[in-house]
């Protein structure tokens, strides 16, 4: 028996000595390919990806960050909300980090309540108009069962992912009073900060309301801006290119790079109105529309921008 145990012992030292050098270079191997791709990935400049789905008459739009918080501002007038942010986000991924309804009209929220149903969503931002419609009432009863924080948007709040992206809160103001004949007066309007881009994002924000933006802090980009105003990256047209919204004294200042409609093909409202694209036409670079492009993305490092479209 004694015998025996030491020939193990030996065999098992033979083994070690053997195999042992080999094990230990390949684990020192592993440790060293975790630590290069962290440093890898610490030294990449991470990307946000700010996409305005293709969802007909209506605003969707997705703003992922560099690390993976989801905004989804509006839903648009359906659930085909749903297959877009499959197409955009990742197959395991059944959180939204934030939610935003910018006002109560159907074409805006009627697609929030089924992503309510279908993803944890943790934050909810809500506008201060309110509307008599049953789509609001279901709105407000998915919310109400949600296990979310719950807040009115009021200007001068700001929602900081930690990682650079920045979504501030332009309007309304805390003393806004509500506009009983007009839902679209009280559209959640914010700016979304990443380096040197700027998107500015109003809903349905009539023009009569559109100097209040820059009265209550829109920062212009900080690749181009002067005392004049100028180069917002990319402004999404507000109103679906309506031309109640979109005025001069707004355009005048941001000048953006890029205006987006998000807008149905042949929709009975008459979006855009001509009036307005020939607005946009004189302050913007280039317009983009989901009518003709589907959905529009924008990849950005905070310095490059790069525009992806579904056609």
């Amino acid at each position: 028996m004694k015998d025996w145990f030491f020939e193990w012992k030996r065999k098992f030292q033979e083994f070690f000595l053997d195999y042992g050098k080999v094990l230990f270079v390949l684990f020192s191997f592993l440790i060293c390919i975790g630590l290069a791709s962290t440093i890898i990935f610490l030294i990449t400049p991470q990307k946000l990806r700010v996409s305005f789905l293709d969802v007909g008459q209506g605003d969707a739009i997705l703003i992922q960050t560099p690390s993976g918080k989801n905004m989804l501002v509006d839903g648009g007038a359906s659930d085909i909300v749903l297959s877009q942010l499959a197409s955009e986000m990742n197959y395991f991924t059944h959180d939204i980090d934030v939610m935003v309804a910018t006002h109560p009209d159907a074409d805006h929220v009627t697609g929030l309540i089924p992503v309510l149903e279908k993803y944890n969503v943790k934050s909810i931002v809500i506008s201060k108009a309110k509307s008599d419609t049953g789509i609001f009432d279901d709105l407000n009863k998915k919310i109400e069962n949600e296990n979310a924080d719950v807040h009115i948007a009021e200007s001068g709040d700001v929602i900081d992912f930690h990682d650079g992206v920045i979504a501030k809160i332009l309007y309304p103001k805390n003393n806004y009073v509500e506009n009983k004949n007009d839902t679209n007066d009280a559209s959640v309007s914010m700016e979304i900060i990443y380096g040197d881009e700027t998107f500015l994002l109003t809903g349905d924000l009539p023009s009569t309301r559109e100097g209040e933006l820059i009265n209550n802090g829109l920062q212009k980009s900080a690749r181009g801006g002067s005392a004049s105003g100028g180069n917002i990256t990319v402004y999404k047209a507000g109103h679906h290119g309506s031309k109640t919204s979109s005025g001069e004294q707004l355009l005048t200042y941001i000048r953006p790079e890029y205006a987006i409609v998000s807008a149905g093909e042949n929709n009975k409202y008459g979006h855009p109105n001509i009036e307005t694209i020939e607005r946009l036409q004189k302050y913007a670079k280039e317009i983009i529309s989901t009518i003709n492009r589907g959905s529009i993305s924008f990849v950005t490092d905070g310095r490059i921008m790069e525009i992806k479209t579904d056609r």
